[in-house]
This record gives C-alpha cells, structure tokens and sequence, in this order.
C-alpha cells in the first residue's frame, strides 16, 4: 500500500509508540488543531457533516491551482481525541492530490495500532472522517 509521504511519516512514527504515549501524541495534534478560518465560519452549512462521529464535526475541501486539496474542519475544542484523529487526517492529507486522496484505503489505520490508545467507537469515527474527506475532496476536485 502506497500512502502519501506525510500519511505514512505519521502512521511510521505512532505505530512504534506505546499506548501513553500514542495517548500523548493525539493530545499535542489536537492542541495544534487549526482554527477553522472565518470565511468557513459565516457559512458553515456548506461544511459536510460527518455523522459517523458522535461529536459534531464539519469539514470542507478546496482545490489550489496546482490541483492539491486543502482540508478545513470545525471540531469543537471540549473534543481532544476527535481533534488528534482529525489533525492526524489533516496533516497527513493536506497539499495532495485527489488521486492521492482517494487512493488510501479505508484500514490504513491498522498500521499505528489505534485500538491501543483509543476505542473501537473513535476508530469508527475516524474512518468516517476520512470517507468524508475523500467525498469532499471529489467535490472541490470537481469544482
């Protein structure tokens, strides 16, 4: 399975750790969650919900002229863990094509072993997110 380079640098880095410290780590990823820019923030009902997850979160996917996506998410702060599997997506997905997008697989997750820091309901929801990532980038890929 070929992954994007920034994707697989992550999933390489957490798949060794032990679970306090993959608890660790998506703490700091949702401390440098993004703030959702404020041209998202008026017109949130053009973000696509993402119902898998039983926090609310909202996401939205743009096209630079170099055809590479951006992803934009609005996750509410009181959610840490739901913001470290969201900034894992973003981090590891954003400024890649859509093909590039679209071609990872729906269980490249196994590899970092999540089910040891978090559970079975969050991973749910972090396949969920990416499904919708992958809709929103055809989306902007489209537009």
């Amino acid at each position: 399975m070929t992954l994007p380079n920034k994707l697989q640098e992550i999933i390489d880095d957490i798949a060794s750790m032990s679970r306090e410290e993959k608890l660790e780590t998506l703490i700091a990823y949702a401390e440098s969650f993004p703030e959702l820019p404020e041209r998202f923030k008026a017109e949130k009902e053009k973000m696509e919900p993402v119902p898998e997850c039983m926090t609310p979160v909202f996401l939205i996917a743009e096209k630079d002229s170099n055809d590479k996506i951006t992803f934009y998410f609005d996750i509410p702060k009181e959610s840490p863990t739901v913001r470290g599997l969201a900034s894992i997506l973003l981090y590891g997905l954003n400024g890649c094509t859509l093909e590039g997008i679209i071609s990872v697989p729906a269980d490249f997750y196994l590899a970092m072993n999540l089910h040891e820091a978090v559970s079975q309901q969050r991973i749910n929801g972090f396949v969920g997110v990416l499904s919708h990532m992958k809709q929103a980038a055809v989306k902007a890929g489209a537009g």
